[in-house]
Formats: structure tokens, sequence, C-alpha cells
């Protein structure tokens, strides 16, 4: 049986066609903090595992994770701003993205907790440089407990995002749709995930950053606006959790108005 398989040859291919888009990956292929390490290690990924999760296999995770807020609190988590707003070389999805790989499985938040301080190379992605900046803020006269309860927060908000991308990819999947993801899309492009030209969003309404603090930066839809043939776009929006520690992932309704739409943009 043939494995599916997306790389980011494949990205590029379909993605950077516009000027924007490759003004985006010049400039990252540029960067002096991402050159050395995350530009290679990105454009050497492969999305495979991923394609073989059901969601059986997400719920069965969502079901079991230890909640990965644990018992932080928005007011002390949110209180420090150089922790919320901080931005890793290695973006928080190309490491989760990495795990599932690595771990031919969608870990719990305690296995992707384990995984970033025993994985040689995770723990350069995200160990290390997550605990260099916890040393920051306490040397700026954070409290300790407080700059570990706001790392805890930025971390675990970014891995609740990746379960429910992953939870609608595998539905759509399921339904038959040849949906794909990659790290190089979500993090350069803006893509969470897309079918053939239907790029496709997933957003909590009202977050103050719905992953990563992308809420803040530049949109898909601008990024490849101009594109021949033109992409088009679906953006599936949540309303805030209402429920503290149960992951909070979209309802049946919205994943069958995203097939409806998905379907009826392939038949287009």
């Amino acid at each position: 049986m043939m494995i599916l398989c997306t790389t980011a040859q494949d990205v590029l291919d379909l993605f950077n066609v516009t000027n924007q888009a490759n003004r985006v990956l010049t400039d990252w292929r540029g960067d002096r903090s991402k050159a050395p390490a995350v530009v290679p290690f990105v454009e050497a990924h492969q999305t495979e595992f991923l394609y073989q999760l059901t969601p059986a296999d997400v719920e069965r995770v969502c079901r079991s994770t230890n909640h990965a807020l644990g018992e932080v609190k928005r007011k002390v988590a949110e209180s420090v701003k150089d922790i919320v707003d901080w931005h890793p070389d290695f973006a928080f999805m190309h490491v989760l993205h990495y795990a599932v790989e690595a771990l031919h499985e969608l870990p719990t938040w305690q296995r992707f907790f384990a995984f970033i301080q025993e994985d040689e190379q995770a723990v350069n992605m995200l160990w290390l440089p997550s605990q260099a900046e916890i040393h920051r803020a306490v040397a700026k006269g954070v409290p300790e407990f407080d700059a570990k309860a706001s790392m805890r927060w930025r971390v675990g908000n970014a891995y609740y995002s990746f379960l429910r991308e992953i939870y609608v990819v595998a539905h759509l999947r399921a339904a038959g749709l040849d949906v794909r993801m990659h790290p190089l899309a979500d993090a350069l492009f803006r893509v969470d995930f897309w079918c053939g030209r239907k790029v496709c969003s997933l957003l909590v309404k009202n977050a103050k950053f719905h992953k990563d603090g992308q809420g803040r930066k530049r949109q898909p839809s601008e990024i490849l606006a101009g594109a021949t043939p033109p992409f088009t776009f679906h953006k599936i929006q949540l309303e805030r959790a209402s429920r503290f520690g149960v992951v909070h992932l979209p309802s049946p309704d919205h994943i069958e108005v995203s097939v409806r739409e998905l379907r009826a943009a392939i038949r287009s």
C-alpha cells in the first residue's frame, strides 16, 4: 500500500506562487535565528503518520490526556508579558508535528511533556529554550512560580490548538477528503490545513491569539492573494471554551459544515 506523504517541497509547489509568499519564504530562510537549525529541519520534515490517525484515536487522547493547563490561573499566566508574547525559534507546531512523526502516535499532554525532556531534538527545540525564557523572566523579578505557570499556559494552549486541528483533519479525511498538513505551511504561510486549493483555518472566537500568536499576524488570504488559479478560504470558528479541564473540540455541526464546503469546492 502506498504511504501518503506531504513534504516541504509539496508545500512550496502549492503555496509559494505569489510575490507575498515568496517574500515570506525568503525572509524566513534569511533569518539568522532560523537559518542554522530551523530551516533545514522544517524543510526535511515529512508528514506521514499523522494521516493514519482516526477520529477515534484523537478522541481517545482527549479522554486520557492530563489537562495541559493544569491548575494555572489565566490572570497569573497572562501577567508575565515576556512569556505570553514569547516566540521560540522553532514554532510550537514544529515541535508538535515532530512529536507525532517521531513517536508514531498523537501524544497526550503528559507524553508530550516527557518527550520534550527526553528526545534530544525536542530538548533543543523547546525544553531548553523554554527553561532559558523562564530564567530570564525570574532574573527580571518575576516569581518563579508565575514564570513556570505562564510557560505552561503558553505551551499548553499550543498543544490544545494542535489537538483541535488534528481532530478536524482526522474527521475530514475519514469523510473521504484529501486534507493535508505540514508545519511549513502552518508556521510560514498560516495554513492550518488544506484540501486541494481550499485553505482552512481553525480559530477560537475572541481569543487573544488562536495559535502561536497568529491572531496578530498576516492571514493566509493576504499571503496567497493573487494566485492563479486562486485559492479559496474556509474558517472554522469556535466559541471560547466554557468548561475548564476539558479539551475544547469542534462540534459535529462544525465538522459537517466543513465537509459540505470542501466537497462543494472540489466539485466546482
